[in-house]
C-alpha cells in the first residue's frame, strides 16, 4: 500500500529533501509541506550542493529558509522530493543511505530500480506532471490546512514541470484552477515568484551554444549538441527553440554537467523518454548518474572532456527512435 497521509510524521523533527540543485518543481513541493505542517511537525528544507536560479527566487520572494548540505543529525525522519535515486544527493549520498530513522519518498520521475523507502512511505506518480501535483493530493488527503502561500507553490511546480502547461491533461488543469482560487494569484503573480531576468552570463552561454553546434539528423529528427562553459540547461533550451528536436548541452571541468531537452510536439510522436533512453544507460558507458524527465533530464559525472558523453548521447537516442529501422546519424557541417 502506498503513502496515504503525512499524519505518519506529525509531533516529529523531519527533514524535507529535495534533490542536488534543486528546481522549482522540487523546492515548492518542499516549501507547500512546510508551510502545511506548521504546528504538526517541526519541520526543516534541505537542498543537497546547490538550488537553482528560479527555486532561490521563490524561496526569496516568499521568504521561506532552507539550509545547503544541511546534517541529518537529530532528525527523526526525512522526506524526498522529486527525486527516486539517491545518487540525485550527490554530495549528501551516503549520510541518506546512513541514515536510521524513517524516510519517506514523494516523487514523479520514470521508475527506478533503487528502493529508497518502504512502499507504505512512498507515494511515486510518473503519469503526474509534478512532484507539486502529487503533493496537493497528499495534504488534501490528510486533511491538513493549507496556507495561501503553499497553494501558490503547488501551483508553480506545475506551471514550469508542465512547460507551462504544454505537457498538461485535463486533471492538470483541474489541479491548477483549485489551486489559483485558493491562492488568490493571477497566473502573472504566480510566474513573477519564480522569474528571474537572464543576466549577461546566461545570454552569452545560449548564444556560444548555437555557434559551437554540432548538427545531426536521424530520419526526419534533429538531434543537436553544444559544449558550453554554464547554464547548460538554458542552453539546451534555447537549441530547442531555434528548431532542434532533441538537444543536449554538456559542461566539462573536472564534474561534467550534461542537459538534455526535447521538443514537446516531436515528443508527443515518438515513445522516447531521455532519462530511460538517454541518461540513465549513460551510466553503463560514463561514471555519474543521470535522470529526469521524458522531455527534461540530465546526467553528472567526472571528467576533463564531454565531447565522447554527448555522442554517445546522439547514438542513444538513434538506437532509440530507429527501433528496427536502418535509420543512420548524419552529421550537418
Amino acid at each position: 500500500m502506498a503513502l496515504a497521509s503525512l499524519a505518519g510524521i506529525f509531533g516529529k523533527k523531519v527533514l524535507l529533501l529535495t534533490h542536488a540543485g534543486a528546481d522549482v518543481d522540487a523546492f515548492a513541493s518542499a516549501a507547500a509541506i512546510h508551510l502545511s505542517l506548521k504546528g504538526k511537525s517541526k519541520t526543516t528544507i534541505c537542498v543537497p550542493e546547490h538550488i537553482n536560479l528560479n527555486a532561490k527566487a521563490l524561496a526569496s520572494k516568499l521568504n521561506i529558509s532552507y539550509q545547503i548540505n544541511c546534517s541529518f543529525t537529530g532528525f527523526d525522519a526525512i522526506v524526498c522530493l522529486d527525486f527516486n535515486k539517491s545518487k540525485m544527493l550527490g554530495a549528501l549520498q551516503q549520510s541518506f543511505l546512513d541514515f536510521p530513522g524513517e524516510k519517506y519518498i514523494i516523487d514523479h520521475h520514470s521508475f527506478e530500480k533503487e528502493v529508497m523507502a518502504q512502499q507504505k512511505n512512498s507515494l511515486i506518480d510518473s503519469n503526474s506532471v509534478s512532484t507539486t501535483e502529487i503533493v496537493y493530493r497528499l495534504l488534501k488527503k490528510t486533511k491538513l490546512k493549507i496556507p495561501r502561500h503553499a497553494y501558490a507553490c503547488l501551483a508553480l511546480g506545475i506551471i514550469t514541470d508542465s512547460s507551462s502547461f504544454l505537457i498538461a491533461d485535463h486533471n492538470t488543469f483541474r489541479v491548477m484552477a483549485d489551486l489559483m482560487e485558493q491562492a488568490k494569484m493571477p497566473y502573472s503573480e504566480l510566474v513573477a515568484l519564480f522569474r528571474t531576468e537572464k543576466d549577461f552570463s546566461e545570454k552569452i552561454a545560449a548564444l556560444k551554444a548555437a555557434k559551437r553546434v554540432r548538427i545531426y539528423r536521424v530520419g526526419d529528427s534533429i538531434i543537436a549538441t553544444s559544449e558550453v562553459g554554464s547554464f547548460e540547461a538554458e542552453a539546451a533550451s534555447a537549441l530547442i527553440r531555434i528548431g532542434a528536436d532533441v538537444t543536449f548541452c554538456g559542461y566539462a571541468d573536472k564534474k561534467i554537467r550534461i542537459s538534455g531537452r526535447v521538443n514537446n510536439r516531436w515528443l508527443g510522436r515518438n515513445r522516447f523518454d531521455l532519462a530511460r533512453d538517454v541518461f540513465n544507460p549513460l551510466e553503463k558507458f560514463f561514471q555519474g548518474e543521470g535522470g529526469g524527465h521524458a522531455g527534461a533530464a540530465g546526467f553528472n559525472g567526472s571528467g576533463s572532456t564531454v565531447k565522447k558523453h554527448l555522442e554517445k548521447c546522439v547514438e542513444l537516442v538513434q538506437k532509440s527512435v530507429s527501433k528496427n529501422k536502418s535509420m543512420q546519424v548524419k552529421e550537418y557541417a
